[in-house]
């Protein structure tokens, strides 16, 4: 199926189109967060079969192949290696509609200026590494009101992805509570 199709058959639902290096992990995390809580969602996931059912409201897409063709509500920006993507990815975030929002890594060179660029009623949420401690070896979330969560995931690059994941879920209802119970389970592959 291509972009253009997935759109016609989502066209009432919430698109949501995850983009850059960090894109993977990102995309899981939200599933895993959406699994947990029997939210109704469809997948577009590169290199596997598009699944869309007519009773779910939200469509998840990590395929990048025609971003633009499947005119998202909701742009998360992981990290991107090369500057040759710049342009792509600015044009993708211009074409977020009023209402829309992007979420974007504040303190990546270049996507920290696509994303706050300023744009007519578009939110624009920016992401960092997720509070955390090491302890023995071991990663602990510390949440806005100190509570600790340990997850399998370290490093800053997937603390960024968990920043990411978190603002697009709590953009969605997915409450903080909620959030930590899903990455306290969340296994990476």
């Amino acid at each position: 199926m291509t972009a253009k199709e997935i759109y016609q058959q989502s066209i009432d639902k919430q698109r949501i189109l995850v983009v850059g290096g960090s894109n993977d992990l990102i995309t899981s995390i939200i599933i895993h967060a959406l699994q947990l809580r029997h939210r109704k969602f469809d997948s577009v996931i590169a290199g596997k079969p598009a699944d869309i059912h007519p009773d779910s409201h939200l469509i998840i897409i990590n395929d990048v192949t025609q971003p633009l063709d499947y005119k998202h509500h909701i742009v998360v920006f992981g990290n991107i290696t090369s500057i040759d993507d710049s342009g792509k990815l600015e044009a993708l975030a211009d074409s977020t509609p009023k209402g829309g929002t992007i979420i974007y890594p504040k303190n990546h060179s270049i996507l920290s200026d696509i994303g706050s660029k300023e744009r007519p009623d578009v939110q624009t949420i920016p992401y960092g590494v997720y509070k955390h401690e090491v302890m023995d070896g071991k990663t602990i979330l510390i949440s806005s009101t100190n509570e600790r969560f340990p997850i399998e995931l370290s490093g800053d690059p997937e603390l960024q992805c968990v920043s990411a994941a978190k603002e697009l879920l709590k953009k969605i209802g997915i409450s903080s509570s909620n959030f930590y119970k899903a990455i306290s389970s969340f296994k990476a592959n």
